[in-house]
């Protein structure tokens, strides 16, 4: 539901089945579900038509095992999205040549300048796929093909799926080659971008812009040159020596102050405020925001009702709703701030993640015993992990407390997954701390790295399926 200008991503998936002929969907919602299908409805506003499955709570699906949900209205050759991708990738096309091969399996590739950060597809002269490499060093492979999320299945694979954690390019696709299964590659030069991490997400944001001038919602308005424009939704104030390039997106009640900088590739939504000689260049601010004055902003994501002060740069970062970051604070490359989170005046973050106060751990020996260390931060919560006594540890493991509170908290059903494995595994003493500190850190350096990840492991958990 994340916007992309004017409307959530989910639009422009549904509206890119609707164009290629797909109009019955069915949809399996997980994070924000309610959310979701109030927005979408029954698709009528698509042109398609859209039956639910929810998945239920307090179940970890992977994306594969979550079509074993829809298995019982499967019975032909269908469509899998992934839906945190946009793309022209031109699925009629795509569903021609499944057709053709009649293979089990056939999954749209793309070529990227460095493969490093995906699953690598191997295929031969006849577009079959005879090898998956995951995170191939730069130049040990001879391909530059990756999946795009896009898959069609005939529907006797699901009898494959052994359990509802499976992912498509982690387990089900290696465990179909390996029976002699046939899988097809369709690669396409079209346009594809997984907006699922900040970088892609920008660069979907960016696309949507650009094709705005093309057609542009009926009740906007076109500020400027055509050839860099900037599109307005409503009554926006513009202060005096302000300037605006695009393209970009403004909506209802936004004010500029004097000598506001307005670069390409920048959305802000309903009633931001940004005082005077603040520059905003590719990125996001939500419903509600605030920025002081002289401030910096670059290629971000800013939360709703965020208020930002004077004299503060942040750059390639994801700053949650509510937070409040002081004067002359400094969010550097890759950090991202829990909602509700306070960055104190002259601060700088550095490729972490931080919580409120009130939702910090606090790090118990016993019940009731505090050990004097808390984390406030993944970062915090990783460096206590090495120091806190070992009878903290087992405490805390026993009881669950450390999933939970990744879970609830930092938001990673994958973190919390991986700690309980290392809870049910009942290990003891330094080697449970040892491997304590292997899955925080892995996480920690993944979810804080800008770069790209593979579609199973992301850093933004997909909200949905959509066969």
């Amino acid at each position: 539901m994340l916007p992309l200008g004017p409307n959530p991503i989910i639009h422009y998936v549904l509206s890119h089945l609707s164009q290629n002929g797909f109009k019955d969907l069915i949809m399996i919602p997980g994070y924000l579900k309610d959310q979701l299908m109030g927005y979408v409805g029954d698709g009528s506003r698509f042109g398609v038509r859209v039956t639910y499955v929810v998945e239920p709570e307090g179940v970890t699906f992977g994306t594969a095992g979550s079509l074993k949900l829809a298995a019982h209205l499967l019975d032909e050759t269908f469509l899998v999205v992934q839906a945190d991708v946009v793309s022209e990738i031109p699925l009629t096309d795509m569903a021609r040549f499944h057709s053709d091969r009649q293979g089990e399996v056939s999954i749209a590739l793309t070529n990227v300048d460095d493969p490093s950060a995906y699953g690598v597809a191997i295929v031969d002269e006849e577009n079959e796929i005879v090898r998956f490499v995951e995170k191939p060093a730069p130049g040990t492979v001879p391909s530059n093909l990756v999946s795009t999320g896009f898959y069609i299945l005939e529907p006797d694979v699901l009898d494959y799926v052994e359990n509802e954690k499976w992912d498509f390019a982690k387990d089900l696709f290696p465990y179909l080659m390996r029976l002699g299964q046939h899988l097809f590659g369709f690669t396409s030069d079209s346009f594809w971008v997984d907006v699922g991490e900040l970088k892609g997400y920008l660069k979907g944001v960016n696309w949507v812009l650009r094709n705005l001038a093309a057609d542009p919602p009926k009740d906007a308005k076109l500020i400027g040159s055509p050839g860099e424009p900037v599109f307005v939704r409503g009554d926006v104030k513009i202060g005096r020596g302000s300037q605006m390039l695009g393209p970009s997106w403004i909506e209802n009640e936004t004010s500029l102050g004097e000598n506001v900088q307005i670069k390409p590739g920048t959305v802000l939504k309903e009633n931001s405020r940004l005082m005077s000689g603040t520059s905003f260049e590719t990125g996001v601010a939500f419903e509600n925001t605030v920025f002081g004055r002289n401030c910096s902003i670059k290629s971000t994501i800013i939360g709703e009702r965020a208020v930002i002060g004077n004299e503060v740069l942040i750059d390639r970062a994801i700053i949650g709703q509510g937070c409040n970051i002081g004067n002359n604070a400094r969010i550097l490359p890759g950090s991202k701030l829990w909602p509700n989170t306070r960055v104190e005046e002259g601060d700088t973050v550095d490729g972490i993640i931080a919580v409120p106060r009130d939702k910090s751990f606090y790090f118990d020996t016993g019940l009731g015993q505090y050990s004097g260390i808390l984390a406030t931060s993944i970062q915090e919560f990783l460096d206590a992990l090495k120091i806190v006594p070992l009878e903290s540890l087992e405490y805390h493991i026993g009881r669950r407390d450390l999933e939970k509170w990744t879970k609830d908290v930092l938001g990673s059903i994958q973190l919390a997954d991986n700690i309980r494995t290392v809870r049910r595994s009942q290990l003891m003493g330094e080697v449970l701390r040892l491997q304590l500190v292997g899955v925080v850190k892995e996480w920690a350096d993944r979810v804080s790295s800008p770069e790209p990840q593979s579609d199973h492991r992301k850093q933004i958990d997909p909200p949905l399926t959509i066969v």
